[in-house]
C-alpha cells in the first residue's frame, strides 16, 4: 500500500514538473504569435519558421516525459547525454522565437509616427492554414496595386478572415518600425475601391459618397476624399455634421485649407458656439488671422461665459503680433478658467514679447536719429 502511494506521488511530482515546464513553454510560444499578430512581418521566413515552432514544441513535450525516465541511466549513458542536448536546443529554439517576436513587437510599438497604407489585392487562393502550432492561423498572399509582381506573405486574423475573400481589393496599413523593420497593423476592405464602384452604378447614392468620404481621408487618400466630401455637401447640404468632420478629419491632418470649405459650410447651415471655435481655429492655422478673430469675435454672444473663445483670440492677436491685445484676451479666459496654466503662460510670454519690441523700437530710433545727432 506504502509502495502504491509512493509510486503514485512520485508519478503526480512527474506529471506537475512536466506541465509546468511544457506549459510555460506553450505559453511563451503563444505570446510570441500574439505579438507577431499585433505587427505581423511580410515575406516567408516566418511561415517557414512557424511549423518548425509547432514540431519543436512537440519534441519538447515528448522529452520532457523521455527525460524523466532515463534520469536513472548514469550521467555517462550516450541515451541520457543526447536526450539532454536535444532538450537544451529545442528550449533554446523556443527562446529564440520569442525574444525575436518580442523584438518585433517592441519595434511597432514604440513607433510613433503616422502609419502609411497600400492598395492590395487578397491572392485568388485566398488563405492558408499551415501546420504548425496548436490552433488555426492563416496567412495570405497580398499583390500589391503598386508592385504586382512582388506578391508578399502575411498572417491575417480571425476577424478579418470573417470580413474578407479572395481576389478582394483591400487597404493595408503598415508601420516602418522604430527600428525600420517594416509590419502589417491592419488589412480592411478597400471602401474607396468599392465605393467606385458602386457610385458607378449609382452617382446620387449619398449614403455611399458619405461612407468613401471618410474611408479615404482616414486612408491618406485627400484628394479623393476632399472630392467626395464636396459631391456629398451637394447632395446634402443640410447635413452639417458631416460637413464639420470632413473639415476636423483634415484639419487634423494639417491641411488646415483643405479645412476651410467643409468648416465654412457647417457654420452657415448651423451656427453654433463650437462650430465657430473651430472655423475660426482653422483659419487662423490657415494664415487668415483677421477672418478667424472675426468669426471668434461673433461665436462670442452665443455662449459670453465660455473662456475658449477668448483663449482662441489671444492666440490670434498673439500670433499677429498684437501682444496687449492677446493678454487682454489671454486674461479674459483667465476669469472664466481660474486655472487654466498656458493661458498665465502665454500672459508672460506676451509681456516679455513687448519688453522686447519696445526695446528694438527703442535702439532703431536711437540708430536713426545718431546720424543728425553727429
Amino acid at each position: 500500500m506504502k509502495m502504491k502511494t509512493w509510486a503514485l506521488g512520485s508519478l503526480n511530482k512527474i506529471l506537475a514538473h512536466l506541465t509546468l515546464r511544457y506549459g510555460v513553454a506553450a505559453s511563451a510560444c503563444a505570446t510570441a504569435i500574439w505579438m507577431q499578430y499585433q505587427y505581423r512581418l511580410q515575406g516567408s521566413m516566418l511561415f517557414l519558421l512557424l511549423p518548425a515552432v509547432g514540431a519543436i514544441l512537440l519534441m519538447l513535450n515528448i522529452l520532457l516525459i523521455v527525460n524523466q525516465f532515463a534520469k536513472d541511466l548514469p550521467r555517462w549513458d550516450p541515451v541520457r547525454f543526447i536526450l539532454n542536448r536535444l532538450e537544451w536546443s529545442a528550449g533554446l529554439l523556443v527562446r529564440a522565437f520569442v525574444y525575436s517576436s518580442l523584438l518585433v513587437y517592441a519595434n511597432g510599438i514604440l513607433d510613433n509616427t503616422a502609419p502609411a497604407y497600400r492598395s492590395a489585392e487578397i491572392d485568388s487562393e485566398a488563405w492558408k492554414k499551415p501546420l504548425g502550432l496548436p490552433g488555426a492561423y492563416s496567412w495570405v498572399t497580398l499583390r500589391y496595386r503598386d508592385d504586382r509582381d512582388h506578391p508578399m506573405r502575411v498572417l491575417i486574423t480571425e476577424r478579418e478572415k470573417s470580413k474578407l475573400w479572395g481576389a478582394q481589393p483591400v487597404s493595408v496599413t503598415l508601420k516602418n518600425g522604430r527600428l525600420g523593420i517594416p509590419t502589417v497593423t491592419a488589412i480592411e476592405q478597400d471602401w474607396g475601391w468599392y465605393g467606385n464602384e458602386i457610385l458607378k452604378l449609382a452617382p446620387t447614392a449619398s449614403t455611399i459618397w458619405r461612407l468613401k468620404l471618410s474611408f479615404d481621408l482616414t486612408h491618406d487618400r485627400w484628394s479623393d476624399g476632399i472630392e467626395s466630401g464636396r459631391k456629398y455637401i451637394e447632395l446634402n447640404p443640410q447635413d452639417w455634421e458631416t460637413s464639420v468632420m470632413t473639415g476636423e478629419l483634415l484639419f487634423q491632418a494639417s491641411r488646415y485649407h483643405d479645412s476651410l470649405p467643409f468648416y465654412e459650410h457647417g457654420v452657415i447651415q448651423h451656427p453654433s458656439y463650437d462650430n465657430m471655435q473651430q472655423y475660426g481655429t482653422a483659419l487662423n492655422w490657415a494664415g487668415q488671422s483677421p477672418q478667424a478673430a472675426e468669426v471668434l469675435k461673433t461665436s462670442i454672444p452665443l455662449d459670453p461665459d465660455n473662456w475658449e473663445a477668448y483663449y482662441h483670440l489671444g492666440y490670434v492677436y498673439g500670433d499677429t503680433g498684437h501682444y496687449e491685445e492677446a493678454i487682454g484676451y489671454f486674461e479674459e479666459a483667465l476669469k472664466r478658467r481660474p486655472h487654466s496654466l498656458e493661458a498665465r503662460a502665454m500672459i508672460a510670454k506676451h509681456q516679455q514679447d513687448i519688453v522686447r519690441r519696445d526695446s528694438h523700437s527703442l535702439r532703431k530710433g536711437e540708430r536713426t536719429l545718431s546720424p543728425a545727432g553727429s
